[in-house]
């Protein structure tokens, strides 16, 4: 038998096996199809059951509905104090930080408030209200004159002070004051190149002592004869300026005599006033560009580089308040215009926030609330509210702090995998 099967012929050895290989199992035969059947029903509910959502994202910020206010300088300036420390609670219109600058703060403060509390605005009041002369009112001294000139005339007029002058006296005295401003102007071109000249050489001294010379003898002479240089350019200034105004008073008081007092007075009072309003609109636009003040009663949030002495340019962030009546909790999505056309109110947000980790702590469900179609940037505005707060998928929740970060995914559809095929056809 061995040698039968040794003698046998390759091709019909080949044949055997082809018949024994090529014939399947009955259980395959007979249960096969059904098995392959099952199989493609179960692939097609799975891909009809498991859906596949469109997601459009962007970073989100976590804010509230009375948003935090950010405080920006609005120009260069050295912040000479700060009035308020990180973490206070400040009011309204609180002023939290004042520029270095040539006026003395608590000084227009101050009138800042005789200003705008309510008083006696009649002309007579307007007459009477008092500015004290020590005041260090810097930018705003020359409203501040102008308004104490208005003063003067009104009351001269008034009170008729020169009455007892004939038009030919005043006018006299007119021609005298006309010649004491033009001779004190000249003066104040040499006395103003006597400051520049006094003012280098005390440049001078204060480099050779920054240097390590022993000079401060010569630097205190320095800085004496800069005093003085001021001082005799602000005594001319001063000259000539109550020169003009004893001169605007003649005239006021020649016109009288032609017009009538009571038609010249009645000028007098307009001027008056307007030159009230305009002293009002001076110590304002100084509270507005030396001072930085809260627009919302809340907490103070200070940036940390905020101190005295620091350089701080325009448009640098200063503060943070967070308003002390803030609302619900919302975020604000700064989502590109690209892809956000799907984008509607009521779609979920799934929200991951940078402070949590998202496998430790997952992520925040969130709803579409609003979305502003104005661009900005080549980027869109959403809001999004937080019904359930900021409970997570794994059921932890989070603390929320100010200005929060995080990645946020707009689910805009969510179609079955079986449904993205078709689609496809």
């Amino acid at each position: 038998m061995v040698g039968y099967e040794e003698h046998m012929p390759y091709d019909q050895r080949s044949q055997d096996m082809e018949e024994i290989l090529g014939t399947p199992p009955t259980w395959i035969a007979r249960w096969g199809t059904v098995v392959l059947m099952v199989i493609m029903v179960l692939l097609i509910l799975l891909a009809s059951v498991y859906t596949y959502p469109d997601v459009v994202t962007g970073r989100l910020t976590l804010t509230t509905i009375d948003p935090p206010r950010p405080l920006r300088a609005r120009q260069d300036f050295m912040i000479d104090r700060i009035e308020a420390k990180n973490g206070d609670s400040v009011a309204a219109s609180q002023v939290i930080v004042v520029a270095r600058t040539q006026a003395d703060f608590f000084d227009v403060s101050t009138l800042d408030n005789r200003l705008f509390l309510p008083g006696d605005e009649s002309d007579q009041g307007l007459a009477e209200f008092s500015i004290p002369d020590s005041w260090n009112l810097g930018e705003i001294k020359e409203a501040v004159y102008e308004f104490q000139e208005k003063q003067e005339i009104y009351k001269n007029l008034k009170e008729r002070r020169l009455d007892g002058l004939t038009t030919r006296e005043l006018q006299q005295k007119i021609v005298a004051q006309e010649l004491t401003v033009r001779q004190e102007r000249q003066r104040q071109g040499a006395l103003e190149d006597e400051l520049e000249r006094t003012r280098e050489r005390l440049s001078r001294e204060e480099q050779l002592a920054a240097d390590g010379l022993d000079n401060r003898e010569q630097l205190n002479l320095a800085r004496r004869n800069v005093e003085i240089a001021e001082d005799r350019l602000q005594a001319s200034r001063t000259l000539v300026r109550t020169a003009s105004f004893d001169i605007e008073l003649m005239r006021n008081q020649i016109e009288s005599y032609r017009d009538g007092v009571p038609s010249t007075l009645l000028q007098a009072a307009s001027d008056l006033r307007n030159s009230y309003d305009a002293l009002r609109a001076a110590v304002s636009g100084w509270m507005q560009n030396y001072t930085v003040m809260s627009p919302v009663r809340g907490m103070l949030l200070l940036n940390r580089d905020i101190r005295p002495g620091a350089f701080i340019l325009r448009g640098d962030d200063i503060a943070t308040i967070i308003p002390a009546n803030p609302g619900d909790m919302i975020g604000r999505i700064r989502l590109p215009v690209r892809g956000s056309g799907s984008v509607a109110n009521g779609q979920k947000v799934m929200v991951r926030f940078d402070s949590y980790p998202f496998l430790e702590y997952g992520s925040v469900e969130g709803r579409v609330v609003q979305k502003n179609d104005l661009q900005q940037d080549g980027f869109i505005s959403v809001e999004v509210s937080f019904p359930k707060e900021l409970l997570t998928t794994t059921g932890n929740r989070l603390v929320a702090s100010p200005l929060m970060e995080g990645e946020a995914s707009i689910i805009t559809d969510e179609k079955p995998l079986l449904r993205r095929f078709f689609d496809r056809f």
